[in-house]
């Protein structure tokens, strides 16, 4: 396959996990907001979330924490592979690490100090830490490492 095929395959994979992550959370929050009302949504969750209404209304929210972290795996995955495909610099591949180990920690510390300083997880370091994950949620990190292979290709040839 040519460069521009595996580039149209990976935004391909991107939108598709973007869409099933987003269903996901939009569906797991319908059902959280059955069970904190005790009332029935107007936009009922697909048979497939079924599972999920087993669980209390607690569960799901500190599950929401894990959920969060496997759908960064699958975006760091997604990542890894568009760079091992559309790029040939193996530098690229510990910035991706770093950049992920970085935003999750800026993550996770920005929780942690609105939890223990705040005593609560609804002001600005929780919305620091919503765009933090949604930019690991995303193509973003690898669509800007693809783009600038040619400049770091050539800092090393000048």
């Amino acid at each position: 396959m040519t460069k521009v095929a595996w580039f149209i395959l990976f935004l391909f994979v991107f939108a598709c996990l973007g869409y099933f992550r987003e269903s996901f959370f939009v569906y797991l929050n319908i059902i959280m907001f059955e069970k904190y009302y005790t009332s029935v949504s107007p936009v009922p969750a697909p048979p497939v979330m079924d599972i999920f209404k087993g669980f209390s209304y607690t569960t799901l929210y500190y599950s929401k924490y894990v959920y969060t972290l496997i759908w960064i795996l699958l975006f760091f995955c997604a990542n890894y592979l568009a760079l091992k495909k559309l790029t040939a610099t193996p530098y690229f591949f510990k910035v991706l690490f770093y950049t992920y180990v970085l935003m999750l920690s800026l993550a996770a510390l920005s929780m942690l100090y609105g939890f223990f300083v705040n005593g609560r997880l609804q002001d600005d370091e929780y919305t620091l830490s919503r765009w933090l994950m949604g930019i690991a949620q995303s193509p973003i990190i690898c669509l800007i490492l693809v783009a600038s292979e040619k400049l770091y290709n050539k800092s090393f040839k000048s």
